[in-house]
């Protein structure tokens, strides 16, 4: 789920997000294009690069959210079943363990 207009919402049919980490970096697919960084000293995540491969437009929106929130998180919470990023204490994202309904 991310946040957008102010509401929390269901990603694009047919698209994916992913988030994995190896030590301090981070990589993943942004919905399009993928992404590579390094965790952050006073956000969650450091400044990402990322590929610049064009796609529909519902999905290259998505994709500008998605990576906007990346760098607006400044504390995560891991649960087993999730993982839940913040910006000034309020839920902006949420990432569901691969193979899991990403819309939960």
């Amino acid at each position: 789920m991310l946040m957008g207009d102010g509401d929390l919402v269901a990603p694009v049919t047919g698209s994916e997000m992913t988030l994995e980490f190896d030590g301090d970096r981070v990589a993943g697919l942004a919905t399009i294009n993928r992404f590579m960084g390094q965790l952050g000293d006073d956000r969650v995540f450091g400044p990402l690069a990322t590929t610049m491969m064009a796609g529909p437009p519902a999905m290259m929106e998505q994709e500008q959210r998605f990576l906007r929130l990346l760098g607006d998180a400044d504390s995560a919470e891991i649960g087993s079943d999730k993982l839940s990023l913040f910006a000034d204490g309020r839920l902006i994202l949420t990432l569901n363990p691969a193979g899991t309904d990403s819309a939960k």
